[in-house]
């Protein structure tokens, strides 16, 4: 019979390799990203470079930084980005240079349409046809396999 301190021991073990295999999991889907931010989310979780060490080396703050991998870890663990990870190869041209922008780089809608040489109309356009596209995929999903739980909606 084991103590409560080596439970708690396996407990914080477990913990352990499971923000591991996290920290691999997201690391491997962060080659998608761009390169500050790429950079940003390989020094922290790959190289184990605190937040604070790596803003004195970009001379950034670490407020901000903290928050710029909080946001690329959101994106990253997306459904968003993982389809477009995905199916960037099964995407049409036009939507693949829109989502790789917005979705997996992070990027704004004005600054995809400059970088895209797109109208904003468009953009937005190319932003409704990837929802619906992922929509489609989730309910899919959701019928071939009746016996689990609905998986949530893209905007929820």
């Amino acid at each position: 019979m084991s103590t409560p301190w080596e439970r708690a021991g396996d407990e914080q073990a477990d913990r352990c390799v499971q923000r591991r295999d996290e920290a691999e999991r997201v690391l491997a889907l962060a080659e998608h990203l761009s390169r500050p931010d790429r950079l940003l989310v390989q020094r922290v979780l790959g190289d184990g470079m605190t937040v604070a060490d790596f803003a004195r080396l970009q001379r950034r703050s670490p407020r901000t930084l903290q928050s710029r991998l909080r946001g690329c870890i959101r994106r990253i663990n997306s459904r968003e980005y993982r389809y477009v990870v995905g199916h960037r190869d099964l995407l049409p041209r036009s939507l693949r240079a829109v989502a790789r922008r917005l979705v997996l780089e992070g990027r704004g809608l004005r600054d995809t349409a400059r970088l895209t040489g797109r109208s904003l109309h468009a953009v937005r356009q190319e932003r409704a046809r990837l929802a619906v596209l992922l929509e489609e995929r989730l309910r899919r999903a959701n019928e071939n396999s009746p016996d689990t739980e609905p998986v949530e909606k893209f905007n929820s």
